[in-house]
Formats: structure tokens, C-alpha cells, sequence
């Protein structure tokens, strides 16, 4: 039988088998939800007809866009996935 983990190790390994993997990936989507927080992050979902995929674009890559990100829009987000260990949830 194999030894239980916690809840913070099985998250820690996961976040290190998506972080190593993952890096500097192209994802081809339709932005949902985009909305601009009040510390200067962008936070949206990237979708398909299948799936959903969280991202975040910090401030200081905002001002590097070349258009006005709208939902309904289909884009290719460029980035790595992160995961967020207090939520257990990965992102582009």
C-alpha cells in the first residue's frame, strides 16, 4: 500500500510536472470572462468546444498588446501554465 500524502505534497508535485512541461506554449482559444482586476492583472478563460483553460496576463505584459482583448474574440495566448497552490488550480 502506498503512503498517503498531503494535500500540499500531491499539489507541489503536480505543479512541478505542469511548470516543467508546459513552458512557453502557444493555446488557441475564444476569450470568456475577461476583466481586468483592480491590481492591473487580466484575468480570463480561454475555451474551446470541449474544454476550458484559466490565464492571467500580469499588468505589466498588458500594455504590450496590440488590440483590445474582447470576449468572443479567438486569440493564441502564448505563456507557460502556472499552478496556484492555495487553489489547486492550474493557469496559462
Amino acid at each position: 500500500m502506498q503512503e498517503a500524502v498531503t494535500v500540499s505534497e500531491i499539489t507541489q508535485n503536480i505543479k512541478a510536472l505542469l511548470e516543467n512541461n508546459f513552458q512557453r506554449i502557444s493555446v488557441i482559444g475564444e476569450i470568456s470572462n475577461w476583466k481586468i482586476s483592480p491590481s492591473g492583472h487580466a484575468y480570463c478563460s480561454l475555451k474551446d468546444d470541449k474544454a476550458l483553460l484559466q490565464a492571467v496576463m500580469f499588468r505589466g505584459r498588458l500594455f504590450t498588446l496590440n488590440f483590445s482583448p474582447e470576449d468572443g474574440q479567438q486569440v493564441i495566448a502564448t505563456g507557460s501554465i502556472s499552478v496556484y497552490e492555495a487553489r489547486g488550480q492550474y493557469q496559462l
